[in-house]
């Protein structure tokens, strides 16, 4: 260990953290003037804000004099939001001189630079030639050998020597005969006189670099051996100037754990709920939040995280030295003036908000020992008999709300009013309201969440100033617990139904039936003949108070696309985005029977070309049409007729064709066997005779195909004609 206590003699402690670069460094013996001795200062938290996107803001103040350092540590995870963020002010006669932090190189990367290297090996170990008693760079042989050269100033029990180191000498002597030899190291110096120096390292009890350049490299290995030890660990460095004193104020955002809240609410009989809010913030950094101002706000900004901390190299092609260099001088034409801009931006901000400074203790919320009134004599009681809900209506339970809120933009603000203390990775629970709210007991039933039974519940209406951010709700019913709900943001003045137990006092049961109503309303609409009506569907609920207490009931009826409240239905006293909410009183004892009846358009659609007489009779008998609507279609089946029957004498025209054709194919192949035979000319003959008769008939069946077309298409005209012609638009009873 004698070793190490002498490697520490070498390295020369700068006041300054960060990796600094050799070229920048003062001097070790440069004296500052005293007017600008550097004075490290601590810039304790003032303020927090969190937000409930996951992001912390965070405030520093404190008043600093002449030149003042500030070393603000992060983690490695939390710099880039800094970098991004940090706003720093100097609100006195002084300017920021430099805000600097340590190389987000790797420290392998910063090592491998640096020409000086140290083991980690430490007395006993064995290099890696398995040979010496400890590797070549380890040890304080090994940082002598990386300094051969260097200027020094060696001291010893008995004389100091000053001069340049030349080698590091090794002997060995065999003490014993069974043991191994003893390895003696000894630094040899050169004086500039000429004189040369042998120390036995063992001996020697300080050596100091004259060399700057040697002093740096060990300054710079020691610090990058530093940053790999503390992998997690970022030094920002704020440096300001100034005369006399002055407030330096310095802010930014860091990722931090979202803030929860959680409410307890006590109701009684008369309909007054007592409500109590927390939050629960956690401080997981490195530094404890002494007497804070806290504020917490709803909302989701936007907020990303961007790896700026991180060196970033742009890729540069490489271009060749041409091999002849005896250019010739270019000659350029006259430019047009094109404006590029410039002035330096205007920079400006600012921050939105305010901090509470009230000073309200939070305490008196009262407490409550845990027993019923009236569960034990009046005299066996031992200690405080005040049960929970006589505590609540005392005057001094201190209702109050403990925290005031303010709109920013589509955020909400809770600013704390007293200061808040929360230690390093430690959580707190912090009041945020305590007052009495507006509450009624109900019952909630959805069919969909419970098929016969319906929730116990509270439509509580926030008559506080704040905003209530959503959490989970503890409900005390008097004395005792009730149950928990979750609350969805609240805003002041906004009603919420909440429930927090199955109402077993209650039991509701659900049928359903189906109807079509009589068409309303008949109408032709281009060519379409349209029956429109409705087709209704109710509900009966059938509820059984089975208590001897008037209960208030509120049915969640799903809304459904395309359906409607029917006319004549009791009215729902809200309409939610997805159900209406019918209220209802229920007597003692008694069973009631809710029906809800909706309904929805439908219509039935016939096409007029096709209509058809059966069709015409229920348009006759349901009294969707008029006698002369009835005319009109039967007009219309008229002309329909005419055109079928025509296009009845075509298609049989066309078959007689169709079977010309194929016998006047079957006469040319008859005639070309029998032409090779002379006996078979008068057979020949008669068919020359019966073909020259179908080309006549055909010739007249093409004559009277034109015809009839012509007539269809006269027919289809005066059936077209007809249709448009037809209108109807008839409110039926």
């Amino acid at each position: 260990m004698r070793f190490i206590s002498i490697i520490t003699m070498l390295v020369v402690v700068s006041p300054a953290t960060g990796a600094q670069s050799r070229a920048t460094r003062p001097h070790a013996q440069t004296k500052q003037p005293a007017a600008t001795q550097t004075s490290n200062q601590s810039l304790p938290i003032r303020r927090v804000i969190l937000y409930s996107n996951g992001i912390a803001y965070f405030e520093r103040c404190a008043v600093v004099s002449g030149h003042a350092e500030i070393n603000l540590p992060f983690k490695q995870s939390q710099v880039d939001d800094v970098l991004k963020s940090m706003l720093v002010l100097d609100l006195g006669r002084g300017r920021i001189v430099t805000v600097s932090y340590n190389s987000s190189a790797p420290p392998s990367a910063r090592l491998n630079e640096i020409p000086f290297s140290i083991s980690a090996a430490t007395d006993g170990e064995k290099g890696e030639d398995g040979d010496d008693e400890r590797s070549n760079a380890s040890g304080l042989a090994g940082v002598l050998r990386q300094l051969q050269g260097a200027r020094v100033v060696v001291a010893s029990a008995n004389r100091t020597a000053q001069g340049a180191i030349l080698t590091i000498e090794e002997r060995k002597s065999q003490l014993e005969a069974n043991k191994p030899p003893v390895v003696k190291q000894s630094l040899v110096v050169a004086s500039e006189g000429g004189e040369i120096s042998s120390f036995d390292l063992a001996e020697i009890r300080s050596i100091k670099l004259l060399d700057e350049v040697a002093r740096n490299d060990i300054n710079d290995f020691a610090d990058a051996s530093a940053s790999a030890r503390r992998r997690d660990a970022k030094t920002i460095s704020i440096t300001t100037d100034g005369a006399g004193e002055r407030e330096l104020m310095v802010s930014y955002t860091v990722a931090a754990p979202i803030w929860k809240t959680t409410y307890r609410t006590v109701i009684d009989a008369s309909g007054k709920a007592f409500f109590q809010g927390w939050a629960i913030v956690d401080n997981v950094g490195n530094e404890d939040w002494t007497d804070v101002q806290l504020s917490l706000v709803s909302g989701t900004p936007v907020s990303f995280i961007q790896p700026i901390q991180q060196p970033l190299y742009r890729y540069r092609p490489v271009i060749p030295i041409p091999e002849d260099l005896a250019l010739e001088p270019q000659v350029y034409e006259p430019g047009t003036g094109y404006n590029m801009g410039g002035g330096d931006p205007a920079i400006g901000g600012s921050v939105a908000g305010g901090v509470g400074m009230g000073d309200g203790s939070g305490g008196g919320y009262g407490s409550s020992s845990g027993i019923a009134k009236g569960a034990l004599p009046a005299s066996s009681l031992t200690g405080p008999t005040t049960s929970l809900s006589d505590a609540i209506k005392s005057e001094d339970v201190g209702i109050k709300t403990a925290a005031t809120g303010s709109e920013i933009g589509d955020l909400f603000e809770y600013r704390i009013e007293q200061p808040v203390t929360v230690a390093r990775n430690r959580s707190a629970l912090i009041p945020i309201l305590q007052t009495n709210m507006e509450a009624e007991r109900v019952s909630i039933y959805n069919e969909a969440a419970r098929r016969d039974r319906p929730m116990s519940g509270l439509r509580l209406k926030n008559t506080s100033p704040l905003t209530l951010e959503g959490g989970s709700l503890t409900v005390l019913d008097g004395d005792a617990y009730a149950g928990e709900a979750l609350i969805e943001r609240l805003k002041p003045g906004e009603e919420r139904f909440i429930s927090f137990a199955v109402d077993l006092a209650m039991l509701i049961t659900a049928r359903s039936n189906a109807d079509r109503q009589p068409a309303f309303l008949a109408r032709v609409v281009n060519g379409v003949f349209q029956a429109h009506y409705f087709q209704t569907e109710t509900k009966t609920y059938t509820i059984t108070n089975q208590t001897d207490k008037p209960r208030a009931l509120y049915i969640e009826h799903p809304i459904r696309r395309d359906w409607s409240l029917a006319p004549g239905i009791a009215k729902p006293v809200e309409k939610t985005a997805s159900v209406y909410r019918f209220r209802l009183e229920i007597k003692p004892r008694e069973t009631v029977e809710f029906p809800i009846t909706e309904r929805r358009a439908l219509m039935d659609s016939y096409a007029i070309s096709n209509i058809t007489p059966k069709e015409i009779e229920m348009f006759v008998s349901r009294r969707y049409i008029d006698e002369a609507t009835r005319a009109s279609l039967e007009k219309i089946l008229e002309i329909k007729s005419k055109i079928a029957a025509v296009d009845a004498q075509m298609k049989e025209a066309d078959r007689e064709a169709a079977e010309i054709a194929a016998d006047q194919s079957r006469l040319r192949e008859n005639i070309k066997a029998l032409s090779e035979k002379s006996e078979a000319r008068q057979l020949i003959s008669l068919y020359i005779t019966k073909a020259q008769e179908q080309e006549t008939r055909l010739e007249q069946l093409a004559i009277e195909r034109r015809q009839s077309s012509n007539e269809r298409a006269r027919f289809q005209t005066e059936l077209d004609e007809a249709i448009r012609a037809l209108t109807l638009d008839r409110k039926l009873e």
